[in-house]
């Protein structure tokens, strides 16, 4: 939505293809976007949604049915001509990865960069600083950050400039076609940084405990999180303990396209603590928490291997994280790294 009001703002024309009408929809057609429900797999709204496009955003959400999406968004795009396209990709993108969804997002790369005729420029993300924003209410009331990230570092870019970024390209392409960008936040964080930056914005202190990566899933799962979702995140979760974030990071992207300072964490967690109801501990929302949290470890872990299907594979070795992935390493780190990880199996829960 924000890459939408953000071109509606300077007077472009835009079309939202949305999976249904709610508040978001209804503030994009105030600011006078035209609507189109539909399905990402349906290749009739697909066509409906697209009909006159010359410039198209394909962003699509972390479940099943990206490749399926993919295809049918290349198939429409190629008919319609358009001039230029911007794809959200993901920095883990590799075709050996034990994820369904980061296997299916490099295919979908490979799918778009074909598109004959068409300017077609990559965002390549790392990990977003609005992955930790959902257990900001367990962090503000307990003082505690979770998460299964061991000392792995990160740049994690806001949501905010990602969607700059996007606007941008599609705004003024000229110039960006065949490039991939990568916006990242001004620095390298480790988790214990990032638990410093909360005590800093919350005036309190909150300390980084390095969780097994099964209770992070139970507690993701009871907040409606799919186990296609779940199985993605607990291997992002390995790689991003074995720093595969860190590699060539952070970047200059966001200041090479938009002309302005990427946002540092301490102003993301800022923009979600201001009039945030949780920021404040208050007993009635601690029991509702660790009520929540009990009823959560009492569940079973999520069943995630059918989701990895690593049959897909010939030889189960062919699976490899993208920090363990020559190919994915030799394409990613700059000349002369030292960034190395040792080879580690592919995580998953007994099922």
């Amino acid at each position: 939505m924000p890459v939408a009001l953000q071109l509606l703002g300077e007077g472009f024309p835009v079309t939202a293809f949305v999976r249904k009408e709610d508040s978001r929809s209804e503030r994009l057609k105030a600011k006078g976007a035209d609507i189109v429900v539909g399905s990402l797999t349906d290749i009739n709204d697909m066509r409906k949604a697209m009909a006159g496009a010359r410039r198209a955003y394909f962003c699509v959400p972390s479940e099943e049915g990206n490749l399926k999406a993919a295809a049918i968004f290349t198939a429409v795009a190629a008919s319609q001509k358009l001039e230029s396209v911007v794809a959200m990709s993901q920095w883990l993108s590799n075709p050996n990865h034990p994820a369904v969804h980061t296997r299916e997002v490099w295919l979908a790369d490979r799918l778009l960069e074909l598109l004959p005729g068409t300017a077609v420029t990559f965002i390549n993300p790392g990990f977003f600083a609005d992955n930790e924003m959902p257990i900001f209410p367990f962090i503000a009331q307990f003082g505690l950050l979770t998460l299964p990230y061991g000392s792995g570092l990160n740049a994690p870019a806001s949501n905010e400039d990602m969607a700059r970024v996007a606007a941008e390209i599609l705004a003024r392409p000229e110039g960006h076609a065949g490039k991939t960008y990568r916006p990242t936040s001004s620095k390298l964080m480790s988790p214990q940084d990032i638990a410093a930056t909360f005590t800093k914005v919350l005036g309190r202190k909150v300390r980084y405990i390095n969780t097994p990566i099964w209770r992070n899933l139970k507690m993701m799962k009871g907040i409606g999180i799919s186990n296609y979702a779940l199985a993605m995140y607990q291997q992002y979760a390995v790689d991003y303990q074995k720093n595969a974030f860190a590699v060539n990071a952070p970047t200059n992207d966001v200041r090479t396209v938009t002309g302005r300072e990427a946002e540092d964490y301490e102003t993301i967690v800022r923009r979600y603590v201001s009039d945030n109801p949780f920021a404040t501990p208050r007993f009635a929302i601690q029991f509702k928490l660790m009520l929540r949290m009990i009823i959560s470890m009492l569940r079973p872990t999520p069943r995630t291997v059918p989701y990895l299907a690593l049959r897909e594979f010939s030889d189960p070795a062919h699976a490899v994280l993208s920090a363990d992935a020559s190919e994915w390493r030799q394409s990613h780190e700059p000349q002369g790294s030292e960034l190395s990880g040792e080879k580690t199996e592919v995580w998953h829960a007994k099922s």
